[in-house]
C-alpha cells in the first residue's frame, strides 16, 4: 500500500518538476577607460525575398563599434545574484562589440565609458550575455 501511495505522489510531483527551473540574472554597471579609439565597422545590407531576389528599397546599414576597455569598477544595477565583483578584485581588459552605439562616434582613447552588463541563465536555455552603453 505504501508503494502505491509513493508512486501516486511521484506521478503528481514529477510533471511540476519539469516546469520548475533554476535561473540567475546579473545586472552590473561597469565603468572603464577606453584603451584605444573605438573601431567603427559599417555594413550595408539588402533584404532578399523567398526567391533570393533583392527587395526594392530594402537597403540598410548596421554599424558595429568595437571597444577595448580597462574595467576598473563594477556596481550592482538591479538584480545581481552573484554580486557584480571585479575578478579577484582587480581591474581587467574587456574587448566587446556594440551594435549601433552612435554615442561613441566622438569617443577617444582615455575616455571613461559606462556599460550595463546583463547575464541571464536558466536551466532550460543557454546563458545569454549583453552589454548596453549607458550615458
Amino acid at each position: 500500500m505504501m508503494n502505491i501511495i509513493q508512486l501516486a505522489v511521484l506521478l503528481i510531483i514529477f510533471p511540476f518538476s519539469l516546469f520548475a527551473s533554476a535561473s540567475y540574472v546579473d545586472s552590473c554597471l561597469l565603468t572603464g577607460t577606453l584603451l584605444e579609439d573605438p573601431v567603427i565597422m559599417i555594413k550595408s545590407m539588402n533584404r532578399v525575398d523567398n526567391n533570393g531576389e533583392i527587395m526594392a528599397n530594402s537597403a540598410y546599414e548596421v554599424s558595429d563599434f568595437e571597444l577595448k576597455l580597462w574595467i576598473t569598477d563594477t556596481k550592482i544595477a538591479g538584480r545581481a545574484d552573484s554580486g557584480c565583483q571585479l575578478p579577484d578584485n582587480k581591474p581587467y581588459e574587456l574587448l566587446i562589440t556594440l551594435a549601433n552605439a552612435y554615442d561613441l562616434t566622438a569617443a577617444k582613447k582615455g575616455d571613461q565609458i559606462k556599460l550595463l552588463h546583463i547575464i541571464k541563465n536558466t536551466s532550460h536555455t543557454p546563458t545569454t550575455e549583453k552589454y548596453i552603453l549607458q550615458k
